[in-house]
């Protein structure tokens, strides 16, 4: 740790990534400094569905799934959706997604995300712990259901992918179903429960608390626009940000979407794309709920939090421009109410964030090949809190110059 001490870290984007390998390198030692242009935490990372997955082992691109593109266009409020004005731009992203859902292919992303995010709750302990949030972690398991057992079956491949990773599944008839969660419509047949799978209670207040802890311990927080790095030829030796350069001896990107921009600063195109994901949150629900639960057929999550139940999830492939289109939210919010029959609609506040995607559904966690000291940990897509632990973990190994604890060769930016 000594070596470390005077070793300036810049870490870029304070979500949930950000927060932890910022976290992480504090406490190998290292002088970190958080560059965010909002609030931390104020993006993806406020309003996730919350879950913690050590079982989240399957792709976003499964076989067969490109034959479902064409009925995409055509409901702008259904659960997978892409605006017609912008699938020209997103073509070339949607075909590398159909290259990469091919079922060899499949398998391999599926060993590359078991081994990001099944140690998400033993990466992640150490720093809630420390924060003293521990509670605000439910491993309560996660409750996937169907309407029909035909339905179920179709996720054959789903199903034997988490089975390879190690992952529990325990199968359950419509009462069994009933039985675990009975604030439930009792509409669905079958489903299975995964009982080493939980989620956080609040998110957003898990980050905030990280970042507080962060800067009790002498970390920094620059709310800023980065604009660009300086070099000499040993590595990078500023961030360039709008309040003036930054001086430091390494720098780790980890700012969602808008990395897109700053790897182009880098000298990288990447192929990253947001997945427009809303939610509506029930601060007064009138009802209960045991378990995060997965209504498979409607592609959303239902999670029992401390601020009311949210309803989180569905695709939307519109840019980073596009303004909200809120009725998505409002389509989320009518299914709920008829999954969970009676509950209180009263008190609900609605969002829209920027999930950032790569066709392989897999993250760049890697060190920068053309520049020195640049790091990188982004495009977790659909799990950045699930996988945000790790990768916090690793980039801090990759800085102090340890073996990683993972194999890192399926994260590597020169995929593209």
């Amino acid at each position: 740790m000594n070596s470390e001490r005077n070793v300036n870290v810049a870490v870029v984007g304070a979500g949930i990534v950000g927060i932890c390998c910022a976290c992480y390198l504090q406490r190998s030692g290292f002088r970190v400094t958080l560059i965010d242009r909002d609030e931390p935490a104020m993006q993806t990372s406020f309003g996730n569905a919350g879950g913690l997955s050590p079982g989240s082992v399957a792709p976003i691109g499964m076989p067969g799934m490109w034959k479902q593109i064409p009925g995409w266009l055509l409901d702008d409020t259904g659960p997978l959706y892409i605006k017609g004005s912008y699938l020209f731009k997103v073509l070339p992203w949607l075909t590398r997604f159909v290259l990469e859902s091919r079922s060899a292919r499949v398998a391999d992303i599926s060993k590359a995300l078991a081994s990001l995010n099944g140690p998400c709750f033993e990466a992640l302990q150490p720093l809630v712990e420390d924060a003293g949030v521990n509670h605000m972690i439910k491993r309560s398991g996660q409750l996937f259901v169907y309407r029909s057992r035909k339905h179920m079956e179709k996720d054959a491949l789903t199903h034997q992918l988490r089975g390879d990773a190690g992952a529990r599944l325990e199968y359950l008839d419509a009462a069994e179903i009933r039985d675990l969660e009975p604030a439930l419509a009792p509409i669905f047949e079958s489903g299975y429960l995964m009982p080493d799978n939980g989620h956080c209670e609040d998110p957003y207040g898990m980050a905030r608390a990280l970042v507080r802890l962060f800067l009790e311990r002498g970390g920094r927080f620059q709310k800023a626009e980065v604009a660009d790095f300086g070099f000499d030829p040993d590595g990078v030796t500023c961030v360039k940000t709008s309040t003036g350069d930054l001086q430091t001896d390494h720098a780790v990107i980890c700012a969602g979407i808008w990395s897109k921009s700053i790897c182009a600063k880098l000298g990288w195109k990447i192929p990253l794309e947001s997945h427009r994901g809303y939610h509506v949150t029930l601060e007064d629900p009138g009802a209960s709920l045991n378990h995060m639960c997965f209504p498979v057929e409607d592609k959303f999550a239902i999670t029992p939090m401390s601020m009311g139940i949210r309803i989180a999830g569905t695709v939307e492939l519109a840019g980073v421009d596009a303004p909200p289109n809120y009725a998505r939210a409002q389509a989320l919010l009518v299914a709920a109410s008829k999954l969970l029959p009676g509950i209180r609609t009263e008190r609900v506040t609605q969002w829209m964030g920027h999930r950032p995607c790569f066709p392989d559904s897999l993250p760049v966690i890697d060190r920068c090949p053309n520049h020195n000291g640049i790091f990188f940990a982004f495009g977790h897509g659909h799990q950045g809190l699930v996988g945000a632990s790790q990768t916090g973990k690793v980039v801090d190994e990759m800085i102090r110059g340890v073996s990683p604890s993972m194999d890192l060769r399926p994260f590597s930016i020169e995929r593209f």
